[in-house]
């Protein structure tokens, strides 16, 4: 009997997210699965603890306005052995959303902080006196249309409006036309090398003059590409940072793990988040 898997994301019905995983169970051969929308990414990434062979599925970054932060934050602390196991790149184009049938009299606009962010100067120039409020997500934004009064409209996806049953005022509102989200999949193991792999790692240096610069030095010593980094707050002392990198290739390989056997003497801590298949581009 074939065993039914559970695809855990970021939702309510709707969101980015969710069109992302199921982009991504599709690449699986997955035929049998249950959905469970989570509320928060930190509870997405909370409940893959012991999965059991489930999929997670979280935002990343964004093309506009960079990092999510809630994303490496909560991988990089968690205590299980939670993984990135692929990634793949969905195209965003906002919409206002509302029980109005015009926007003549939006007093109050949600969505999440990035989706708003993204379509900063649309909301400025049409909606100067515009309460903006925060969203778990633009899918729970548009959802809480139901229960408010037509002075509120959401920013969010077209398919959230036609979950919900409400009124699209403004299509592709995002400032940039060119806006791409970069999602990734979590699971409990490491994908097998494919020759066009990533590596998602995290580490802090010892508190000690140039120890940033001889951990890179490393990666370059072993001709590895790093494609990305980003520092973080270590939230244990002030002014202390943890890393996240990715770069090009696969735990497996023979450069990468004499890479991180060197870089060991220059840290205080590391943890390696994930080896798998470089990001896929799909249609929203």
């Amino acid at each position: 009997m074939e065993k039914t898997h559970t695809l855990i994301y970021l939702g309510p019905a709707g969101s980015y997210t969710e069109v992302a995983a199921e982009n991504i169970i599709k690449t699986t051969g997955i035929e049998i699965f249950n959905k469970n929308a989570k509320n928060s990414i930190a509870a997405v990434i909370e409940s893959m603890d012991n999965s059991n062979g489930n999929i997670g599925v979280v935002p990343v970054e964004n093309s506009i306005e960079g990092i999510v932060r809630e994303t490496i934050d909560n991988l990089i602390k968690t205590t299980t052995r939670v993984m990135i196991t692929g990634e793949i790149v969905i195209p965003i184009s906002h919409c206002l959303i509302s029980k109005a049938k015009n926007i003549d009299n939006i007093e109050t606009i949600i969505s999440i902080p990035q989706a708003l962010a993204q379509c900063r100067y649309f909301l400025e120039r049409n909606f100067p006196n515009a309460q903006k409020i925060a969203a778990q997500s633009t899918s729970e934004a548009v959802k809480q249309l139901i229960e408010l009064p037509e002075t509120y409209a959401a920013v969010g996806s077209r398919k959230a409006a036609e979950i919900y049953g409400l009124n699209i005022l403004c299509s592709n509102i995002n400032d940039e036309k060119d806006n791409f989200t970069r999602f990734i999949s979590l699971g409990s193991s490491t994908p097998s090398p494919t020759g066009k792999d990533k590596t998602s790692f995290a580490f802090s240096t010892n508190n000690q003059p140039g120890a940033l610069v001889d951990v890179l030095s490393v990666f370059k010593e072993n001709n590895i590409n790093l494609s990305y980094i980003e520092s973080r707050p270590s939230r244990k002392v002030f002014g202390d940072y943890t890393f996240f990198v990715d770069f090009e290739g696969h735990i497996q390989d023979e450069n990468i793990q004499r890479a991180i056997g060197k870089i060991t003497p220059f840290v205080s801590f590391y943890r390696f988040l994930g080896s798998y298949p470089k990001v896929i581009l799909a249609h929203s």
